[in-house]
């Protein structure tokens, strides 16, 4: 005969494992994150990827740079295909206010990827 099946079991086997990431999307996000501040910060600072951990302030990489502050979260937002108004979230004058730190922007991001 048949096996009895219980639909809500497997339901909700699938839905803790969508809840579940990667854990290799983190690395990529923070990979992705140091590439493009790093692409996009001023040349003059020094050994840049020596330097890109999590806990270093973005505006003394981009020595207050707002332009390209903006221009690396446009490549970032572009990179991993996040809703392309993702720029109107960034409170305009204070974008370093928001994200002091590279990890602050690392999470920003991963947040935004995990709502995909």
């Amino acid at each position: 005969m048949g096996e009895i099946y219980s639909f809500k079991a497997f339901q909700s086997r699938k839905e803790k494992e969508k809840k579940v990431q990667d854990p290799r999307t983190t690395v990529a996000i923070y990979r992705s994150v140091v590439y493009y501040v790093h692409l996009y910060c001023d040349e003059t600072y020094e050994h840049p990827l020596e330097h890109l951990t999590t806990n270093i302030e973005l505006a003394t990489v981009f020595k207050k740079d707002r332009a390209k502050f903006l221009e690396a979260f446009a490549a970032l937002i572009q990179h991993w295909e996040l809703p392309p108004n993702s720029h109107l979230e960034l409170t305009r004058y204070r974008e370093f206010t928001q994200f002091p730190t590279l990890g602050d922007l690392c999470i920003y991001i991963e947040k935004k990827v995990k709502d995909l």
